[in-house]
């Protein structure tokens, strides 16, 4: 068995493009079962060890409202960082639409040397949204495992 710690990696900040819903669910309007396409128009994460923003126009999110309230997301986008790296990071989670929070699990791919400490990290992020202004904040965290050999030994 093992625990976590949780270490910040930075900030990530995402301004929304345009809503689209591709399904519709029940009734009228983006309801229970509605499959949302949500455009990205600005993306940047900053943190201690990183400064890096939306490589391209590829950003791609999907939202599924599952419940009152409650959405699934799939995320990915490519990155390109203040020294010239790309990273690609991919998504997925959960918003609470009632509450404007956002809870996500990203992952990290790159090839630069420079940046291949991302490929290690399994981050999580807690993050606020407001629809209205087309705004989400993200704090990213690192999850630090820390080994626990003698609670196998029991």
């Amino acid at each position: 068995m093992a625990k976590a710690e949780l270490q910040e990696i930075g900030l990530m900040k995402i301004e929304f493009g345009e809503f689209i819903e591709v399904i519709s669910g029940e009734g009228d309007g983006i309801s229970k079962g509605s499959q949302l396409a949500i455009g990205i128009n600005a993306l940047s994460l900053k943190g201690e060890n990183i400064d890096a923003s939306m490589a391209m126009g590829d950003a791609s999110v999907s939202a599924t409202v599952i419940d009152e309230g409650l959405a699934t997301l799939e995320v990915s986008v490519t990155l390109r960082t203040d020294d010239g790296a790309f990273v690609r990071a991919t998504w997925s989670g959960r918003a609470y639409l009632g509450e404007g929070l956002v809870a996500t699990a990203p992952t990290f791919r790159t090839a630069d040397d420079r940046y291949k400490w991302l490929n290690r990290v399994q981050a999580v992020g807690a993050g606020e949204e407001d629809i209205a202004a087309g705004k989400l904040v993200y704090r990213l965290y690192d999850v630090k495992l820390i080994s626990e050999p003698e609670l196998l030994q029991g």
